[in-house]
């Protein structure tokens, strides 16, 4: 049901509908009351895509890390470890942030916990809501449905970069909006989401005028924004629960 709630009134339903806002980058979540709602965090390149496919590839969860120091020390406790910043893998851990560099013979019922510049911070800020779940284009679809089988407000997580918005996950905050029906849009920011979405044919074109995938192309990281770019080719809902990440 999309419908929050309902109260009756000398025998009139007055009917309530369910909101959804958006935040454009996690620095601003501050100014959200996020309780008792349901956070989707979205870190398009490429946070989300990652633990998206680590869960698709079969890891047995994903602990997000806001510290280095944290994420490494997790290897003495028979974990993976993943850690980016400013786009390039970091000395010393197992993997980077780029979703297709896993291999699955790796990642298989494996602990995993990743720190990455943005997305892992995003995720941990989410703490409180009533369910946080992560969103890319590989699984926008199964998200949508996860928020239309649910009974609260959504807050869309934009993680950015650096503080500054990012066109990619702003697209794809459009498109979850776009997918939902009788939401009050609460704000200008998730009704530029919904108008950029609105506007964009070609997603991959899209993302590749963005400021993030310019950054990635001097890494070599091409693969990485086309493999991105690709919607519903990983149905899972990745959901936060105690501090881990797993399978809805």
């Amino acid at each position: 049901s999309q419908i929050k709630k309902s109260r009756s009134t000398n025998s009139k339903k007055t009917i309530y509908m369910r909101s959804i806002d958006v935040c454009l980058t996690h620095q601003d979540f501050d100014n959200y009351d996020h309780k008792g709602k349901i956070v989707v965090v979205i870190d398009v390149l490429r946070a989300t895509s990652t633990i998206n496919t680590l869960l698709f590839l079969g890891a047995d969860h994903v602990k997000p890390i806001g510290s280095l120091e944290e994420c490494k020390n997790l290897k003495d406790h028979d974990y993976i470890i993943m850690a980016e910043r400013l786009g390039k893998k970091v000395d010393g851990f197992d993997y980077g942030n780029s979703p297709t560099k896993l291999r699955e013979k790796d990642i298989r019922g494996k602990k995993v916990a990743i720190a990455t510049s943005n997305g892992s911070k995003a995720i941990i800020k989410s703490e409180g809501s009533e369910y946080t779940i992560l969103c890319s284009f590989l699984n926008i679809k199964s998200v949508i449905n996860f928020i239309k089988a649910s009974e609260s407000d959504v807050i869309l997580l934009c993680s950015g970069w650096l503080g500054k918005t990012n066109l990619e996950d702003t697209l794809c905050a459009g498109g979850i909006i776009a997918g939902l029906e009788n939401f009050e849009i609460e704000s200008d920011t998730a009704l530029i989401a919904k108008a950029l979405h609105d506007k964009t044919n070609n997603i991959l074109e899209t993302m590749r005028l963005s400021s993030h995938a310019k950054r990635l192309s001097g890494y070599d990281n091409q693969i990485d924004i086309e493999f991105c770019s690709r919607v519903n080719t990983q149905p899972i809902v990745p959901i936060l629960k105690e501090n881990k990440i797993v399978l809805s």
